[in-house]
């Protein structure tokens, strides 16, 4: 009867932490549903923003750094300002989300070219006008912080009917 009990006891021991490593590990990899108060990010792609901008939609594409926590924060805030969220779902207006940080150097130097910046992190707005030419605006963290998505949004829908005075070439 004693080692019945012992052999219980033991059976808890072992099937208790493997059914909670069981649960942690089922946690982490279904992925998280998106709240509606939150921007749907799509992961970053070439062909998806080339395709987004082919039908006449505005692309949003957040660059953040895995090892940059202060990025973290300003998409977590902006992509749930009611203002941010009424524009991207009231216009066509595709967000994706990049990781710099699992970049190959030379796409890394893109990145930086794109914000004239030593950090490459922030916000990069894309649009194509009525003469095929993408118009390209990058907003830096500081930008963020000073509230200018908007209005650069707004800008560059107007700009989607007019002439544009400069060309970007977008690098994979």
């Amino acid at each position: 009867m004693q080692t019945r009990i012992t052999n219980l006891r033991l059976a808890h021991l072992v099937t208790g932490p493997l059914l909670a490593l069981m649960l942690i590990r089922l946690y982490f990899l279904l992925p998280f549903p998106v709240k509606p108060d939150q921007i749907d990010w799509t992961p970053y792609s070439l062909a998806g923003v080339h395709q987004d901008l082919e039908q006449g939609k505005l692309v949003l594409i957040s660059a953040k750094a895995s090892w940059c926590i202060t990025t973290w924060g300003h998409e977590y805030f902006y992509s749930q300002d009611p203002a941010v969220l009424k524009l991207v779902r009231s216009e066509p207006i595709c967000c994706y989300q990049i990781d710099i940080a699992e970049l190959p150097h030379h796409q890394f130097k893109a990145w930086q070219g794109y914000f004239d910046d030593i950090s490459p992190l922030g916000v990069i707005l894309l649009t194509q006008n009525s003469n095929h030419e993408v118009i390209k605006r990058a907003i830096t963290i500081e930008g963020l912080y000073e509230q200018q998505l908007i209005p650069e949004i707004k800008k560059l829908r107007e700009l989607q009917t007019e002439p544009s005075y400069r060309v970007v070439h977008i690098d994979p």
